[in-house]
């Protein structure tokens, strides 16, 4: 599959996903769910307003008891500043970036900027897994079969999250080591738990000596700067985050917060089972060709790309051990969106197996038509 071909495929099939899930609802804006919309309302906070106070966004022109009771609709997804504000919970490095598409599109422009993220995250994994014509066939396989395809129709932080950590690899593998690092810590920004599915990434930086793990730790140090920057802002410290401010509103009207960092007490193997194998959600399920991963991972490192293999393999399993004791793991439709990184790695992985399929393919029937009788003339 040449690159045009796999844009045109891809093109088509992102279309088709976003015309079926504008034609199935009559709400506006109904890619916008569950903590969708709070993201798009801090760009719109940023744009509009000019700052990250969502009292605008979340209930707009209300006092008193009608603003705590209309504040209690949003509780679990907006935090309070220590000055007892609502401040965005949720990272804002993407409403951040997609801005310009608010701006030019209105809020249809977030579903634009999504369109265009699944695309780079896709092509991404094509790229991890080779960048051949078969890599970028099974990218495709990877988005047709996963929840990627059906987090193309909405704003999804988990797909800008995973497209982040997929590049991360790339660049590693790459040598690129300054890139590599910028865009580890943007993926620290995007969202903190990633720091430990893109850690692997750090066995390939030592690997390339003392300068590329100083090159790639100055640039994640740039890169995460603005982060740190905002959390002292709106949270009141450096390593203070939005999870740490997660609001609530008390019985006489005031705001409290809760840590949501204490939501992961679900028992392990219990919820390392739901992850694999719940009849809606589970990964064997919902992405049935990724379960190939571990033999992908084999031939990967067969191959010469030993160390790489380790790396994506780790990644791929740190991703199940985050979110095999959090509580709210199903809080997803259409496949478990916190597992996209190990969606992505896990097809990537697979790019010298189906490509060594491939050959396979292609030297028998070679052999076959070389068997063939010539007829004579």
């Amino acid at each position: 599959m040449s690159r045009l071909q796999f844009a045109i495929a891809f093109t088509f099939v992102a279309l088709a996903i976003v015309g079926v899930g504008l034609n199935r609802s009559d709400e506006k804006y109904s890619f916008l769910i569950g903590d969708c919309p709070y993201y798009a309302m801090t760009a719109e906070s940023l744009l509009v307003d000019g700052d990250f106070e969502m009292s605008n966004q979340l209930a707009p022109g209300e006092s008193g008891a009608e603003y705590a009771r209309t504040l209690r609709t949003h509780v679990g997804f907006f935090a309070i500043n220590p000055e007892g504000r609502p401040v965005p919970k949720h990272s804002a490095i993407m409403p951040i970036l997609a801005i310009p598409f608010l701006a030019i599109f209105g809020w249809n422009g977030f579903l634009v900027f999504n369109v265009v993220q699944v695309g780079v995250l896709v092509y991404g994994i094509a790229v991890l897994a080779g960048n051949t014509p078969t890599a970028r066939l099974l990218a495709l396989v990877g988005y047709l079969a996963s929840p990627i395809l059906f987090l193309t129709y909405n704003f999804s932080p988990d797909v800008f999250g995973a497209a982040l950590v997929v590049w991360t690899y790339i660049a590693a593998a790459r040598e690129r080591w300054i890139t590599c690092g910028l865009l580890a810590g943007l993926a620290v920004w995007a969202k903190v738990y990633l720091a430990a599915i893109i850690l692997p990434v750090g066995l390939l930086v030592v690997l390339g000596g003392w300068r590329a793990v100083a090159r790639a730790v100055a640039a994640a140090a740039i890169a995460m700067a603005p982060m740190l920057l905002l959390n002292a802002l709106l949270y009141g410290g450096p390593l203070v985050t939005g999870y740490d401010r997660d609001a609530h509103v008390l019985e006489d009207g005031t705001l409290g917060t809760i840590n949501h960092y204490g939501m992961f007490n679900q028992p392990f193997f219990v919820g390392f089972s739901r992850l694999l194998f719940h009849p809606e959600l589970g990964a064997v399920w919902t992405a049935p060709p990724w379960v190939l991963w571990p033999v992908g991972a084999w031939v990967l490192w067969r191959s010469g790309q030993k160390w790489l293999a380790v790396a994506i393999c780790s990644g791929v399993i740190v991703n199940f051990l985050i979110f095999a004791c959090y509580d709210h793991w199903n809080a997803t439709v259409g496949g478990n969106r916190f597992l996209l990184p190990a969606f992505a790695l896990g097809y990537a992985v697979q790019g010298p197996l189906w490509e060594r399929v491939r050959t396979r393919i292609e030297a028998d029937r070679a052999a076959k038509r070389n068997e063939m009788p010539q007829t004579s003339a």
